[in-house]
């Protein structure tokens, strides 16, 4: 299904990076993205919209619909991360083990690989897409308002991606890795939050347990002790 290559079942995740899809320049151009290709393509994205929001309102307006616009990305990243990605696939349904190892398995089984932790610009200009026409009733104001957004969206990749690949030096940052990846390791459906666990405080996914005391270790994290 989806010309997905084969993906057994894993009892623990692994390093590297797997051939994913069996169609090469699937596999090549849409399965693999870097950071800079986020930036690229959406920084100018927010930059234009901020403009537009810009020539509707003045200053103070545009500051507050942009704050507005990165805490509704908050809410959708949590939503999208808890409902969507970690949606439970049928036993029963090859459709739906696929779907869900494309969304989401393929990073929980492959937690380091490099090219697949910012999401595919395909994924996201559907998610954009969505919100832009769903919200259209917000008139002048949702330019500014979705330029916060495409930022939010924006902070979030680029977190994730630090989360997994950098040594964060500040007490702040090492407590969201750590906080990020007991998600990964030992509580999957828990700790949804990437860039804050404020939602997770909201609806209950804030676990006060063991694992957030271990040090800032990968390997004890993995290990769970």
């Amino acid at each position: 299904m989806f010309y997905l290559a084969p993906h057994p079942k894993l009892d623990r995740p692994r390093r590297g990076s797997p051939l994913m899809f069996t169609v090469p320049w699937v596999e090549k151009y849409l399965s693999r993205v870097r950071p800079w290709h986020v930036i690229a393509i959406w920084a100018p994205v927010a930059l234009y919209m901020l403009y537009l929001g810009s020539s509707r309102m003045g200053p103070l307006a545009v500051a507050g619909c942009v704050a507005a616009g990165v805490f509704s990305w908050t809410f959708l990243e949590y939503l999208l991360h808890r409902w969507v990605f970690h949606f439970q696939p049928s036993s029963r349904s090859e459709l739906q083990r696929d779907a869900s190892f494309l969304i989401h398995g393929i990073h929980h089984d492959y937690p380091w690989d490099r090219d697949r932790l910012v999401m595919p610009p395909t994924v996201t200009a559907v998610i954009a897409i969505a919100v832009w026409v769903a919200f259209r009733w917000m008139g002048g104001l949702e330019y500014a308002w979705f330029a916060g957004m495409v930022a939010g969206y924006l902070w979030y990749d680029l977190t994730h991606y630090y989360l997994h690949h950098a040594a964060p030096t500040t007490a702040g940052g090492k407590w969201l890795r750590r906080y990020h990846l007991v998600h990964h390791f030992q509580t999957p459906d828990r700790r949804y939050g990437i860039t804050t666990p404020l939602w997770d405080l909201v609806f209950g996914t804030y676990p006060r347990d063991r694992y957030q005391g271990l040090p800032d270790d990968e390997a004890r994290l993995e290990a769970g002790a």
